[in-house]
């Protein structure tokens, strides 16, 4: 069991998830009772990002690990694909204390996090398990995306682009995620997914978004050696944006070493 799977138990995934009835992106901004911190600015500018698409939220049960929503926006015709993003993580300042001169990257402090995923991901057997148990092969990725948001509390760091975080030490496999044994984070450019994202504009500054891409074993030691930027280069160069739009069981780019 790795690092990212003890920090969920998988005894019931949805345990501490709220299934909400699925609603357009324009009603979720005049939800206030219990919106995270800047929820209005994050769904607005999504929406404007990935117009027309029916959302689902996932609600947090559990606050005291500090609340993250996911937002699941549902793919449409014309963008064939899932886009999972955080809310919640932005809600505290993550500290830079260990960097030189960190007043100078105040505009790090906050971030939230995305992931794609295809429009064959069988997501609908998430919207309506109830509080049944559902497949971990379906469910990784919105495990995966609750840990690495409540990272930089819970670890008293930041996350940004180019940061790897391992499945454990040594590293292993995802529980379902057919060989992904950690995460990469890299800004949103184009060629990083299917469009370009700038961070969240809000009353007091910025929100970076970082999407957060699975690699194997031999992805993540590979970048460890050349760099994030080197690894980046070859998960671009997969068709079809398949490490960004993840794909169980795509080629691994650095199958046989470094």
């Amino acid at each position: 069991m790795g690092l990212l799977d003890k920090l969920f138990s998988k005894k019931d995934p949805l345990d501490d998830l709220l299934e909400d009835e699925a609603l357009p992106v324009a009603s979720l901004a005049h939800e206030t009772s219990d919106a995270t911190p800047y929820a209005h600015e994050l769904d607005a500018f999504m929406d404007r990002m990935f117009p027309g698409r029916n959302v689902v939220v996932w609600r947090e049960k559990n606050m005291e690990a500090g609340r993250v929503d996911v937002c699941v926006m549902q793919p449409t015709a014309k963008e064939p694909y899932y886009v999972l993003y955080t809310s919640g993580m932005s809600a505290q300042e993550m500290t830079l204390d260990h960097l030189p001169y960190p007043e100078h990257y105040s505009y790090l402090r906050r971030a939230e996090l995305l992931m794609y995923l295809p429009a064959t991901w069988p997501m609908q057997t998430l919207f309506s398990a109830g509080e049944n148990p559902v497949p971990e092969s379906v469910y990784w990725p919105v495990r995966a995306l609750k840990y690495l948001a409540r990272m930089p509390q819970l670890c008293n760091t930041w996350l940004g682009a180019g940061h790897s975080v391992p499945n454990g030490d040594p590293m292993v496999p995802f529980e379902g995620a057919q060989g992904f044994s950690g995460m990469m984070l890299y800004f949103p450019d184009e060629g990083n997914g299917p469009k370009k994202l700038l961070p969240v504009p809000t009353d007091d500054g910025q929100i970076m978004l970082y999407v957060a891409v699975p690699v194997y074993a031999e992805e993540m030691n590979y970048k460890l050696a050349a760099g994030a930027d080197a690894l980046e280069n070859r998960l671009r160069a997969l068709p079809n944006a398949e490490a960004f739009i993840v794909t169980n069981g795509r080629k691994n780019t650095c199958q046989g070493g470094v």
